[in-house]
């Protein structure tokens, strides 16, 4: 099962590796990104970022909902995490479940100014925001929660939103 989808421009870090996938306790870590999968340093990298017992996967968007559909990850704990929403628009477009969408870490690696700021870590574009709400009419609650130890907000009403 999917215990999160999260969208972090820094994919696994120490806030995942560490604090997240014991919280959720998690025995996989799902990257789904077509052009993450594509680049060999940044895959061993990855997988490399993960913590002791928990396996990390790569992988192009089609690939991951494949794994993810699998009736064999129904009796597993999967952490979803991409570095945008789009990928996981279109890995939530292509599921049986619903889980929730944590937007943490987003928009201030290569961003705009012309950005705008939802909270202290995440930029979004009108475009994000779409997408966002995209995912949203899917039936998907989404939240804003950095780490753990933070209170979960709402982050549709972070955007403006009802």
């Amino acid at each position: 099962m999917i215990t999160m989808m999260r969208v972090d421009d820094r994919l696994i870090h120490g806030q995942v590796a560490v604090m997240w996938s014991k919280e959720l306790n998690v025995q996989r870590i799902v990257v789904a990104s077509d052009q993450i999968a594509s680049n060999e340093i940044q895959v061993s990298a990855l997988k490399m970022a993960a913590p002791a017992g928990v396996k990390a996967a790569i992988l192009p968007i089609d690939k991951a909902v494949g794994i993810l559909n699998d009736p064999r990850a129904d009796q597993m704990r999967i952490l979803v995490i991409s570095n945008n929403p789009e990928d996981l628009l279109r890995v939530a477009e292509k599921i049986k479940e619903r889980p929730v969408l944590n937007v943490a870490n987003y928009g201030r690696i290569g961003g705009s100014l012309s950005e705008k700021k939802v909270a202290e870590s995440v930029y979004l574009t009108e475009h994000d925001e779409e997408v966002i709400q995209k995912i949203a009419s899917l039936g998907v609650e989404i939240i804003h929660q950095p780490l753990p130890s933070d209170a979960r907000q709402d982050f549709l009403k972070m955007m403006g939103g009802k």
